[in-house]
């Protein structure tokens, strides 16, 4: 972890790792404080509820998920999608069970409100990223599917988080298959 970064940063960032590896219900306070040699209340401090947490947790992804987009802003539209399959493959060999997104959709009925707004704005703006990028590869002959830019989307926002999960039961082997299906999807 970076050393330069505050306490409440640290938090987030601890927090994040907890919920892709145990998923929000089982990650707790004191997981974080016993991680930073830090009191609970000092957790408390800055997040006085796990429902604040939860939302500084979807902020931050949403936020490296937007330095994803502006880094591949000029790339051609297949850089950009295979960099959303390289995140997920960094989750995958970080040891990470679920992504952020996937952590909130599979608890979705049981978030906080707070927490499920964020996770469905966070939602609709990959969605939308997929949409656009679908749309530029079609248009530019990079990606010669058939079905609509918002169909293809949907099928990634499904795969890619059930691949990450689906990988935990059925190993590496699965999780490879799942994102060499959504590359040839492309064609």
């Amino acid at each position: 972890m970076n050393t330069n970064m505050t306490t409440r940063e640290k938090i987030v960032e601890l927090g994040r790792d907890f919920v892709q590896h145990l998923g929000y219900h089982a990650f707790r306070y004191q997981l974080i404080a016993k991680k930073l040699d830090i009191k609970n209340a000092a957790v408390h401090h800055y997040f006085p509820s796990k429902e604040h947490l939860g939302v500084a947790i979807i902020e931050k992804d949403l936020a490296d998920f937007q330095t994803l987009v502006q880094m591949t802003q000029r790339s051609p539209a297949r850089e950009k999608a295979e960099a959303l399959i390289g995140a997920y493959s960094s989750y995958y060999k970080a040891g990470k069970n679920l992504c952020v997104i996937g952590a909130c959709v599979s608890a979705f009925a049981e978030v906080p409100e707070k927490m499920s707004i964020a996770a469905k704005h966070y939602l609709d703006v990959i969605y939308q990223w997929l949409v656009n990028v679908f749309t530029e590869g079609l248009a530019n002959g990079e990606f010669h599917f058939t079905e609509s830019p918002e169909n293809m989307a949907a099928l990634w926002m499904a795969a890619l988080p059930g691949a990450l999960q689906g990988a935990k039961a059925r190993g590496g082997h699965y999780f490879e298959q799942v994102l060499e299906q959504l590359r040839k999807s492309l064609h």
